[in-house]
């Protein structure tokens, strides 16, 4: 099992290299000109903030904590769950 901060002990490339293989996608969301894409790995999660959509990564930001995820909510389609 993959642990916050053994994530963060990582090289950049080897962190995207996990989140592609292993991580569950949320969703992503524009901030300006960034990118910033949402993955779900284990118990944590880390945004992806992107200068150009999935070629030039700026930083990888990790957390756990639920109320980070407030600005993708809005995007999150949840009518097929609703009987």
């Amino acid at each position: 099992m993959m642990r916050l901060n053994a994530f963060q002990q990582l090289q950049e490339c080897q962190q995207v290299a996990l989140l592609y293989q292993q991580g569950v996608y949320i969703g992503k969301r524009k901030l300006g000109s960034t990118v910033i894409v949402l993955y779900q790995l284990e118990g944590f999660y880390a945004e992806v903030f992107y200068r150009t959509y999935r070629r030039e990564i700026m930083w990888i930001d990790c957390f756990s904590e639920t109320a980070k995820l407030d600005p993708y909510l809005a995007g999150i389609d949840v009518e097929h769950l609703v009987l």
